[in-house]
């Protein structure tokens, strides 16, 4: 705490990809596929937000960028059911990896949108506070991880 200031509290979070200018109406597109409904704001025709969280400022921006860098992180949403996620996947042929998990806490799947921004879809195994810690691992160390029981890669 320099000068004895605190940091400010936070009440949500804004995360952007960008995509070239010219595939701003073919991201669009994407997106809503990829949610399943309109924007949430489409302040600019060229700038489109997303609310994933019902209820909560957490906002997925889409924006044209003239010199587009995709995202170097991986943006993850939740999901219910990870297995039906992997078949929305599998249906529109978006290429996935082959679903894992860490056993007793969360099973995942990654892939790209056509501008090759990174995410995926992620599930709990149990609630948040029950899940089982893996101390003394890496995250790094693949052997921590298994396939997923009944979920087939693409």
């Amino acid at each position: 705490m320099a000068n004895g200031t605190s940091a400010p509290v936070t009440s949500g979070f804004t995360i952007q990809l960008y995509v070239p200018a010219q595939a701003t109406a073919a991201a669009r597109e994407y997106y809503v596929d990829l949610f399943g409904r309109e924007p949430d704001f489409q302040p600019h025709d060229d700038f489109f937000e997303w609310a994933p969280v019902d209820g909560q400022e957490c906002w997925v921006q889409v924006a044209a960028h003239p010199e587009p860098s995709p995202l170097t992180n991986r943006i993850r949403f939740r999901v219910l059911d990870l297995q039906a996620a992997v078949a929305f996947l599998d249906d529109r042929a978006i290429v996935h990896s082959q679903p894992s998990q860490l056993p007793g806490v969360v099973a995942f799947v990654n892939f790209t949108d056509p501008w090759h921004n990174r995410l995926g879809y992620y599930q709990d195994l149990v609630p948040s506070g029950l899940q089982q810690e893996h101390l003394g691992t890496s995250v790094n160390d693949a052997s921590q991880f298994t396939s997923v029981p009944g979920v087939s890669d693409s």
